[in-house]
């Protein structure tokens, strides 16, 4: 018996076409709404991680060091080319910070796995979904909206559409989001009411 042939299930690409038809409703913008957006060229993005302290800083971890972005001014603010990596833990997914975050152990999600969180506090979430692999799309729900109600889908926005990602999620404090690939970090910050 061969466990790992591929029979073509109708039920599964029924459920994936259904699925692909929700994504598609979607509103394709570059931020959503009531959030701007900045996107930093990093050049071998290996990964990112908020700081729980000070909820603003985001630690980006590439092939030629760390930085540091302020994501409330939306600007690099620190730069260490240190790239002996013995600051970092690949196993525990966690990395020292620089700067400010000198003395805080981030945790981190990029290429060795583990990951930021996928909702805040306002109740707002990111959705990942490959109904057409390898293209991703990450849909952004936002208060406690699901791209799954019919009747919601239209109130959520696609964000990403991309072969290739490395990290996604919020900060701590939920005022913040990234999307992360290997040459670039978009970071979103909500807008002040």
């Amino acid at each position: 018996m061969n466990f790992f042939s591929k029979k073509n299930n109708p039920d599964d690409d029924e459920n994936r076409l259904r699925l692909q038809k929700l994504v598609d409703k979607t509103k394709k913008v570059e931020a959503p709404t009531g959030w701007e957006k900045e996107t930093f060229a990093i050049g071998g993005l290996h990964s990112v991680g908020f700081s729980k302290k000070i909820p603003e800083m985001l630690l980006v971890v590439s092939s030629q060091g760390r930085g540091l972005i302020d994501c409330s001014k939306l600007e690099l603010i620190g730069r260490d080319y240190d790239d002996s990596w013995e600051w970092m833990n690949s196993y525990e997914l966690w990395t020292i910070g620089i700067g400010e975050l000198s003395a805080e152990k981030i945790l981190i999600g990029g290429i060795d796995g583990g990951g930021l969180p996928f909702s805040n506090k306002y109740g707002d979430s990111i959705q990942f979904m490959a109904t057409q692999w390898p293209i991703i799309d990450l849909i952004f729900e936002p208060h406690y909206k699901s791209l799954y109600k019919e009747n919601e889908t239209k109130d959520c926005f696609r964000i990403f559409h991309d072969y290739e990602l490395k990290a996604y999620g919020f900060s701590y404090d939920g005022n913040y989001f990234i999307t992360a690939t290997s040459s670039e970090v978009n970071i979103y910050k909500k807008a002040k009411n």
